[in-house]
């Protein structure tokens, strides 16, 4: 006997798509009433952000007010510049907010070597003094300049040497904190004078001390 319900196909319910229509929209309805609320608690929290920040500003300025601090921008800066340091035979200048103290490698040490030299003893225990006394709670970056010559290489290791040397000498015979100070070697990379001249190349070859405004 023949099926008379095979090979129809179902029929949909106009009733049931209504329906579903119904719920997709209400659905769609119902999030964008929460988008809309969430949009509206967004403006409120940035709002009251915005307030408590006035409330903060308005209370650090009444502080400041009372103990007779300046916390203007121009004040900021001007606690962050600091003094050069007088130092005899040495080059001291200043680079933005930090200063830089400028001793030549070859007033420093022997010849070729990363021995440190009698005189280079003196100069550094005169940098050191001034240092504890001037700069006694700024970080300290000590700095390795090699020449530009036929073997650059060469000239950066054994700059690298003598900046280890010089730290060691501050820390165990002037007595500079060793958290204060830190290393880096430039390479060849930042010649301060004229690489056309032997005088020039050989000026090149130096360890500069930077001091930092901000402290260690």
């Amino acid at each position: 006997a023949s099926n008379p319900s095979a090979g129809t196909t179902a029929k949909a319910n106009p009733a049931d798509s209504g329906s579903n229509i119904d719920k997709l929209s209400a659905d769609n309805e119902s999030l964008h009433a929460e988008l809309a609320k969430a949009r509206q608690q967004f403006r409120v929290t940035v709002g009251e952000l915005d307030l408590v920040k006035e409330q903060l500003k308005d209370a650090n300025a009444k502080l400041a007010n009372q103990a007779g601090i300046d916390l203007s921008a121009d004040s900021a800066g001007q606690a962050t510049t600091l003094d050069t340091v007088s130092i005899e035979g040495v080059v001291v200048g200043r680079d933005k907010n930090m200063v830089r103290i400028e001793l030549p490698r070859a007033q420093l040490f022997n010849a070729n070597t990363a021995t440190i030299s009698n005189d280079g003893k003196t100069l550094l225990d005169r940098v050191g003094a001034a240092v504890k006394q001037q700069y006694p709670n700024q970080q300290i970056t000590l700095e390795a300049h090699a020449a530009s010559g036929l073997t650059p290489h060469d000239d950066h290791q054994q700059a690298i040497q003598q900046v280890t040397a010089l730290y060691n000498y501050l820390v165990g015979m002037t007595q500079l904190p060793a958290n204060q100070l830190s290393l880096a070697s430039k390479g060849n990379n930042h010649p301060r004078y004229s690489t056309a001249s032997e005088q020039g190349r050989e000026a090149n070859q130096r360890i500069e001390l930077i001091v930092s405004p901000e402290t260690y």
